[in-house]
């Protein structure tokens, strides 16, 4: 009797077989990246260019031969192609963001054209310098703090270089043993993704390192931005992600990425001793 349940329960399973065809998406043609920001300094201001790719961890190319325009109150100014930085757009002419002004990026590439516009909204706000704190296992430092996680100020991204390569012992050890570059950001929100965040590589470094800390102002949709960013990246996968979506922009044609203007204020101090 059993034989026969068996038997029938494998008639059953063969009935239900159906052969499905799964629809594979066709490779999609590369989209344009755009990452451009100008600042209230008076330097050759830059613009960086890539084409997307959808292999995971792939390096993404460098979109080359594009004419680049950035243009604000009457002015234009051209940028060209670094020869060995493909992809890096830099200004014939130094010049500064002002307060206030308008700037229109135009990038042609491919008989396409891409447009965005960004504008500083505020001048540079003082900060207090970050905090480090010393760890007994090393003899080293690292950063204790560097800005709220959630303030109501204005939002505002900060950028720590730290450079050790002139002290004793590593004079002979190569740039990435002795250099490092960390990004904070003060953002006017609080999301859980952020505060259960998935832990990073802490980065210690001697007394003595020199550090220089930049302030950079950030415009509220240019915030929203590097939020909806962080979400789908650095603070994602950790105990409580939230679910995917489409990270905003403010490029026309399909270009994705942000070109944003801001103001900047820097200071530059060294890591005290013990």
């Amino acid at each position: 009797m059993t034989q026969h349940y068996l038997l029938l329960l494998l008639l059953l399973l063969a009935a239900c077989e159906k052969e499905t065809k799964w629809p594979l998406q066709e490779k999609k043609t590369p989209v344009v990246v755009v990452d451009g920001m100008i600042t209230d300094e008076t330097k050759k201001q830059s613009i960086h260019l890539t084409e997307s790719f959808d292999t995971l961890n792939q390096v993404p190319l460098p979109l080359s031969g594009a004419d680049v325009i950035i243009s604000s109150d009457g002015n234009v100014y051209h940028l060209r192609e670094k020869v060995l930085d493909p992809g890096t757009y830099v200004s014939e002419t130094a010049f500064a963001g002002q307060v206030n002004s308008e700037y229109s990026l135009l990038v042609n590439s491919s008989n396409k054209v891409y447009t965005a516009k960004a504008k500083i909204a505020s001048g540079v706000v003082s900060f207090t310098p970050a905090k480090f704190v010393w760890n007994s296992s090393n003899g080293l430092y690292s950063v204790e703090s560097v800005a709220d996680v959630y303030t109501p100020d204005p939002p505002a991204m900060y950028e720590l270089i730290l450079d050790w390569s002139h002290l004793p012992g590593y004079a002979s050890s190569d740039s990435v043993s002795t250099h490092a570059r960390l990004i904070y950001y003060s953002l006017p929100t609080l999301d859980v993704s952020e505060i259960f965040a998935p832990a990073t590589e802490k980065v210690y470094f001697p007394a003595g390192t020199i550090l220089v800390e930049r302030r950079y102002s950030l415009t509220t949709e240019y915030a929203a931005f590097l939020r909806a960013l962080l979400l789908e990246t650095t603070w994602h996968g950790g105990y409580f992600t939230t679910a995917s979506a489409n990270v905003p922009t403010n490029l026309s044609n399909g270009a994705v990425g942000y070109f944003s203007a801001c103001s900047v204020n820097s200071m530059i101090l060294t890591v005290g001793g013990k």
